[in-house]
């Protein structure tokens, strides 16, 4: 590379990266982290989409809060970080999280909306948007940030950072800027991830919540049918290699090309590594579908017990979910 390209190159990275005085006002780990994070979201990831890359976490005392790499429908990879700990502990997290962040990007806009005791934020170069539920393209904000408060005195915290250069970020038309939605779980969760939600959150009693009345032949069309889909069913099935029984919430997509199918399956695993628990392992891998035998590419997230479970998988044109509750 030339010297009028490797400066040409300096100047468009320089752009993203954080100011020199920040160097020396991290004072904590996290704040480390965070800065490590947004370093690399300048050059795609590239570090961390390496089996060999250690990706930091962003853990404090009293809230343990791991990450990984993930990437949105739309190719663009981002960096999520997710965990359930004690509201007091969360609110911490938060607080700190957001005034590191503060001092890490000055020239960013932070857009905080904070109803009762949550609190949601996307941040990002002046007058950002925030990005559909398909991923970001140029002009969205790259960061967000929340936490959501259960019942149980719990919360859910959430980070998730895009790539800032990756070659999947385009220019967004006028038009699809104005349909831009929430991200799939924030303030304004949109139907599909309420129904992925409820779906989810019926594997504790087998799904009884969704059966509808008419049963044919054990198989039953649930009481919600997630949007998109071609097909949805709750039935009963064996767990491969074993005679464990139990039952399953199933739907499937069939699209037009490749592409189109790849993007659904891409969007139902970023949507599902923030609603599966922090404790649940991810692998990614080719397997055989479990009702028809057809080679396919899996993501699956289980339970460390093994009685739950979730897989979503492609083959070609068509995409299948898979929420398993084993007795």
């Amino acid at each position: 590379m030339n010297k009028k390209l490797r400066l040409a190159f300096f100047l468009v990275c320089s752009s993203f990266l954080l100011p020199v005085t920040a160097l020396a006002q991290c004072k904590d780990q996290l704040c480390q982290n965070l800065q490590n994070i947004l370093f690399a979201a300048v050059i795609d990831f590239r570090e961390y989409r390496t089996k060999s890359a250690s990706a930091p976490e962003l853990s404090i005392e009293g809230a343990k809060v791991p990450c990984q790499m993930s990437v949105w429908a739309n190719n663009v990879p981002m960096y999520i970080c997710y965990s359930q700990v004690p509201s007091p502990s969360a609110e911490v997290w938060y607080t700190s999280a957001l005034a590191d962040l503060r001092i890490l990007q000055p020239t960013w806009q932070f857009k905080i909306n904070s109803p009762v005791s949550d609190h949601f934020v996307d941040a990002g170069l002046p007058d950002c948007e925030i990005p559909a539920t398909g991923g970001p393209n140029l002009g969205h904000c790259p960061l967000h940030l929340q936490i959501t408060r259960q019942t149980d005195g719990m919360a859910k915290i959430y980070l998730w950072m895009s790539s800032l250069s990756s070659p999947y970020l385009v220019k967004r038309l006028p038009e699809s800027a104005k349909k831009t939605v929430a991200a799939p779980v924030g303030g304004g969760c949109d139907e599909l991830c309420q129904g992925l939600k409820k779906a989810f959150e019926a594997r504790v009693n087998s799904f009884k919540d969704l059966h509808a009345a008419k049963t044919t032949g054990g198989v039953s069309e649930p009481t919600i049918k997630l949007v998109g889909a071609g097909e949805c069913s709750v039935n009963s099935t064996l767990k491969s290699r074993s005679n464990d029984a139990g039952t399953q919430y199933v739907c499937y997509w069939s699209e037009t090309s490749n592409s189109a199918a790849d993007a659904i399956f891409r969007d139902l695993i970023s949507r599902f590594q923030i609603l599966a628990p922090s404790n649940w392992p991810t692998r990614e891998e080719d397997q055989s579908e479990e009702l028809t035998g057809v080679k396919v590419k899996a993501w699956c997230a289980a339970e460390p017990t093994g009685k739950q479970a979730v897989c979503i998988y492609i083959s070609g044109e068509s995409v299948g979910l898979h929420i398993n509750s084993w007795n």
